[in-house]
């Protein structure tokens, strides 16, 4: 930046340089082609007597301001190039002749050029002279170059000051709004190399008022606030995912347990048929589990995926709850609940019936096991804002607030000895969540401490024929 304002000022300088020359000679010039009108006009004034023209004892009040004056040089050629008059001065300093602008006057054109003899330099002007006796007379006046050289020589140094002057104002101007950026843009990159450094989110602080460097500061805040989020995002997804991992090698290794204690003890004594088919029921009843544990993993790895079938279809949800209602009937009465239905006698949508009972199957699952003795669990399926939504809610104990929040999640049990006494694997709720999901609804709960619970699954609305 610095040396960008450098060459604007010396461009600026060189163009007033040049300005200020063309100026003195436009005026150098101007008051040549006076003078040699006079002396044009005076050279003929006396009839009968030569062509003359007017002597200066001193250098005549031509001047640029610069406290000289000029010494007029002039003398009067004809067409053939004899001098008729001429200045004394010019046998001291005689002055070369240019041929071309001599031609160019006797053509009848005010012609100037600049006359070298030895290092001075002289401004000449040539005046035609139409009345003289003999044709293409021309008149030459001419002065020194010497006082306008001593006028851009006080330009230059004038402008030499000013530009030294102005360079260092820039400087110190360039130096100033350095500081002023650099400085907030090193506080803004301290800070940014705070950024991961202690477990508190590191945020930039305001670092200026100016409007440049607070939006970038608060882009850069954005950014570290979606890395922040990700980067908890990710570290909840890999605590998720161990839990995950342990939870599942418990729930395999518990029934592999039980199968391998139920054959080692069959076979260590001989036993009778009935015998061995109590062990066999029993194997069966834990690989039934072990089986049911691998397809419920099987769908929660393909919904992590984003990859589980849900084939929609025009379905009856009514008629899809009392299937569930019905599959859950011979369960329920050994528990001494009863369960009903409170649903049109159609309801339309469009989605994967299967998938949408095995919701349903698992929320009847999961209010069967709270739901007290005679009690109640109903089956409420209709529309609302035009979703099409379904509910189960029983009359068992209820939520806390913590168990709310985390009811969802896989193998979460609300009471853990209870539930696996009865054979819960808690992952029917997850499921069912992944299968609404996957529908584009939504799958929520609402409870309190003893009062039951309520879970309700929105499906979005079918589109248009």
């Amino acid at each position: 930046m610095m040396g960008l304002s450098l060459a604007v000022l010396a461009v600026a300088g060189l163009l007033i340089y040049v300005r200020v020359e063309r100026a003195f000679l436009a005026s150098l010039d101007d008051a040549l082609v006076s003078i040699a009108r006079t002396e044009v006009a005076s050279a003929f004034d006396e009839p009968g007597k030569p062509v003359h023209v007017h002597e200066e004892d001193a250098p005549g009040p031509l001047t640029l301001g610069t406290g000289g004056g000029y010494e007029k040089f002039a003398r009067i050629t004809n067409g053939a190039g004899t001098v008729l008059a001429a200045t004394a001065n010019l046998a001291a300093h005689p002055l070369p002749d240019d041929a071309a602008a001599r031609a160019a006057a006797a053509r009848g054109e005010i012609a100037f050029a600049d006359l070298r003899t030895g290092d001075a330099v002289f401004r000449g002007v040539y005046y035609p002279i139409r009345h003289a006796p003999e044709p293409s007379t021309v008149a030459l006046v001419a002065v020194s170059k010497e006082p306008v050289a001593r006028a851009l020589h006080a330009v230059t140094g004038a402008l030499a000051v000013s530009l030294a002057f102005a360079a260092a104002g820039a400087g110190w101007l360039v130096a100033r709004m350095a500081r002023r950026l650099t400085g907030p843009l090193e506080r803004i990159a301290s800070a940014a190399r705070a950024v991961g450094t202690s477990d508190a989110p590191a945020r930039i602080p305001a670092v200026s008022d100016d409007a440049e460097l607070r939006a970038l500061t608060d882009v850069l805040n954005g950014m570290l606030e979606r890395l922040d989020t990700a980067f908890q995002a990710e570290r909840a997804a890999a605590t998720a995912q161990r839990r995950f991992v342990a939870d599942a090698s418990h729930e395999l290794r518990t029934p592999l347990t039980n199968l391998r204690g139920t054959i080692e003890v069959a076979l260590r004594h001989p036993r009778s048929a009935d015998e061995y088919r109590e062990t066999l029921a029993g194997a069966l009843q834990e690989i039934e589990r072990l089986t049911r544990l691998a397809n419920d993993l099987l769908v929660l790895s393909r919904a992590d995926a984003g990859r589980l079938p849900c084939v929609s279809a025009p379905c009856d949800l009514a008629a899809v709850a009392a299937d569930a209602v019905r599959a859950c009937a011979d369960r329920a009465r050994d528990r001494h609940v009863s369960v009903r239905v409170d649903a049109p006698p159609q309801l339309p949508m469009v989605a994967d019936a299967d998938r949408v009972r095995q919701v349903l199957d698992n929320l009847l699952d999961n209010a069967l096991r709270h739901a007290p003795r005679e009690s109640e669990v109903v089956v409420t399926a209709g529309t609302q804002d035009g979703a099409v939504t379904v509910s189960v809610r029983d009359h068992g104990p209820g939520l806390t607030t913590e168990d709310q929040a985390r009811v969802f999640e896989r193998f979460y049990r609300t009471d853990t000895a209870r539930a696996r006494h009865s054979g819960g694997l808690g992952l029917g709720l997850p499921i069912a969540k992944a299968i609404v999901e996957a529908h584009g609804g939504t799958l929520t709960v609402a409870a309190a401490p003893g009062a039951g619970c309520t879970f309700e699954a929105r499906f979005p609305p079918a589109p248009p024929a």
